[in-house]
């Protein structure tokens, strides 16, 4: 091989190398971008999480109110039945004992 052969496969050579260091460089150049952009839509992802978590907690707290409203419901029913026995009694003071048994019947 001459000298100008051997330069002219050494250039060919080295033009084939260039190419794929500038094609390896755009890959990682893509990869670069592409992960810098997920890690975007993930930090958006997960502010979009948190706000959805703060947005639902009233649905979490929906099981206290519920025992909370059932509490105070059973107080009201107790409050009721006493007021209804002492309407009873008030109404006929003769029959206060029986004011239990009194209060679903009516006078003749």
């Amino acid at each position: 091989m001459s000298d100008a052969g051997l330069w002219s496969a050494w250039g060919l050579w080295m033009a084939v190398a260039g190419v794929i260091v500038l094609v390896a460089a755009g890959l990682l150049i893509t990869i670069w971008l592409t992960a810098r952009s997920i890690l975007a839509h993930a930090g958006r992802a997960l502010a979009a999480a948190e706000a959805i978590r703060e947005n639902t907690q009233p649905i979490w707290a929906l099981q206290t109110t519920n025992e909370v409203a059932a509490g105070l419901l059973a107080s009201v029913e107790g409050i009721e039945a006493k007021a209804s026995a002492l309407v009873v009694a008030l109404a006929d003071p003769a029959n206060a004992g029986q004011a239990a048994g009194a209060a679903g019947r009516t006078r003749p």
